[in-house]
């Protein structure tokens, strides 16, 4: 590398370092649509390098689909489905709309899920009510 012309360490926004971790996120999602083409290999390959310098960084990105939720989690909930399927009681992370970056641990970016509920039992009362 020529470092006359760029240091070896250039300072990086807390901003941009978010931007590009984000994108790294929609690529991985992007190559899981396509996952036995030379598209999603060429794709998957370069989330897994932004991923490598992401964490030389210490920043990383947190999905949490398919997780319980609790209330104390760090992403906003921008919508509650109610879904039959579900156990009586749980509530798990439905889809993440933006992912949640975090540097050394600490959240920097809170991000956006939705999450599904069980039908609550006063609900399937009232539907076999009706």
């Amino acid at each position: 590398m020529n470092t006359t012309i760029m240091p070896a360490e250039v300072m990086i926004t807390a901003e941009s370092a978010c931007a590009i971790a984000v994108e790294s996120w929609r690529l991985r999602c992007v190559a899981g649509g396509l996952s036995d083409t030379n598209e999603g290999l060429i794709i998957r390959r370069s989330h897994r390098q932004l991923t490598e310098a992401l964490n030389g960084m210490n920043i990383a990105v947190v999905d949490f689909v398919g997780r319980p939720y609790d209330p104390g989690m760090a992403p906003e909930v921008v919508e509650v489905q109610e879904d039959p399927e579900l156990q009586e009681g749980r509530v798990i992370v439905g889809e993440t709309i933006s992912p949640t970056v975090t540097w050394h641990g600490q959240v920097v970016k809170a991000g956006q899920i939705t999450v599904r509920r069980s039908v609550s039992k006063l609900n399937k009362l009232a539907e076999v009510a009706e």
